[in-house]
This record gives structure tokens, C-alpha cells and sequence, in this order.
């Protein structure tokens, strides 16, 4: 099963979404098709950095993660998430989490 970070290419970058993807894009005449029921929505975005910065990687748009590398990435997202705390705010700048000033 692969899973989809779905990320808008603003400054700063935000994760929307995590997606599962329905097979492989051979199978479906080279598109990506997601499994929409089990889509997880970011009801306030997730900063990109602030995943950066929790996984301890340099996480990099359009790369693959695999076995540890993928587990700190999704940790990661599971500890923004839960924060359930808008991440455009100048309090979540100042915890270090977003955007250097």
C-alpha cells in the first residue's frame, strides 16, 4: 500500500492530506487513483517544515519514503495532527514549527 502526502506549493507548504493509493498507476492507464473513503483530512493543514522538523529528515516533495524513513514522516504528521492547532498563526511560528523569521 502506498501512501499519498497531498501538499499545496505555497510559501510555506502545507500538507492538505494523506491518501491511499488504489494499486499501481500501471493498472489504471497511468494515473493515480486514490481509495477516497479512507482519505485523512487535515481540518487545519499541517506545515511541510513542521514535518521536516518533527521527523528529523529533510523530507523532499515528489520522493519516496520507505520502513523508518516513512514511520518518522507519518509519526510526524499523527503528533501535527493531534495538536488540532491552526498551523498560519504567529503562535506556531514562534514555537519554532513554521516559518523563520
Amino acid at each position: 500500500m502506498d501512501l499519498l502526502l497531498v501538499v499545496l506549493s505555497t510559501d510555506p507548504r502545507m500538507v492538505l492530506c494523506l491518501e491511499v493509493a488504489d494499486g499501481l498507476v500501471a493498472d489504471h492507464g497511468g494515473n493515480i487513483v486514490v481509495r477516497s473513503p479512507e482519505t485523512v483530512m487535515f481540518r487545519h493543514g499541517i506545515l511541510f517544515d513542521a514535518v521536516k522538523k518533527r521527523s528529523g529528515l529533510n523530507v523532499r516533495m515528489y520522493e519516496s519514503y520507505h520502513g523508518a524513513d516513512a514511520r518518522a514522516i507519518w509519526v510526524a504528521l499523527d503528533e501535527e495532527y493531534h495538536l488540532d492547532t491552526p498551523w498560519f498563526t504567529p503562535a506556531r511560528w514562534l514555537e519554532g514549527h513554521g516559518v523563520d523569521f
